[in-house]
């Protein structure tokens, strides 16, 4: 793990008579039936929102005018019929909510979303039809069993929130984020079930004193605004969120108090 630095940058709108000919030009041939168009300058590229034929798209252009990213919606009857029979494989009956599709260094991906009896199914699919991740929503008594004794007999006062099944080729993994004592937990276990990870909300008093003596040598200045407690197997580290001013620090520290 690295060090995570994040200054907080915002996105400046700006007027198509101030974008780059070459970056308008590449836009145009690429999207020549774009309408209600707007532009941003984001981090450094070029961001535009649009309408085609009264569908959202979203694209992102470099400096010269290559598109380096493209979102549009798709209604279902622009779905291919290889990628219904994939989330039908799954769930046999629904009517879609959401549908997008996303291009990226030339390799195309499905996203599509709806909810079935008030509980969210998500879907991410290649485009081949190749399912990448299904993220299934489910109530309290769809939970393993096994998983809720589990998280039970470490933390007897929890209280579920919401949880969720995760499905990835060759993975199950079932999240679950709940309450103990007014903070926040999250949990991660596999279909065995074994708890793969656990992260917790911290009070400030809770962070270990090597930690805190690291942050005030290293980030002179800064407030401590987050803070949680990571297990990863044998791992344990602590995600420290610091700010001064505008700027964001995301900082990772394990038990001694090192930035990993």
């Amino acid at each position: 793990m690295i060090t995570m630095l994040a200054t907080c940058t915002y996105a400046q709108d700006i007027h198509q008579s101030n974008v780059p000919a070459a970056i308008l030009s590449a836009f145009q041939l690429k999207f020549a039936n774009a309408e209600d168009v707007d532009w941003e300058l984001e981090k450094g590229a070029y961001y535009v929102r649009f309408e085609i034929n009264h569908k959202d798209h979203k694209a992102w252009l470099d400096d010269k005018g290559k598109i380096i990213q493209h979102e549009q919606e798709l209604w279902e009857s622009e779905i291919p019929s290889y990628i219904l029979a994939t989330i039908r494989s799954k769930c046999k009956y629904f009517d879609l909510d959401d549908a997008e599709l996303k291009e990226e260094n030339g390799k195309v991906i499905y996203y599509i979303s709806f909810n079935i009896d008030g509980k969210d199914h998500d879907f991410k699919l290649d485009g081949g039809g190749k399912l990448i991740r299904y993220e299934q929503e489910l109530n309290r008594n769809e939970i393993p069993v096994a998983i809720l004794t589990s998280m039970k007999n470490q933390f007897p006062s929890i209280d579920i929130d919401d949880a969720e099944r995760i499905e990835t080729p060759g993975s199950i993994v079932f999240f679950v984020n709940a309450d103990v004592d007014d903070k926040n937990h999250k949990f991660w276990y596999d279909d065995k079930p074994n708890l793969l990870k656990h992260k917790q909300d911290l009070r400030n008093s809770e962070i270990p004193v090597s930690v805190i003596r690291s942050i005030s040598s290293l980030y002179p200045g800064f407030e401590i605004r987050d803070a949680d407690k990571i297990e990863e197997g044998s791992i344990l580290i602590y995600e420290i969120e610091l700010r001064k001013s505008n700027e964001r620090v995301q900082v990772i520290f394990n038990q001694r108090g090192e930035v990993q």
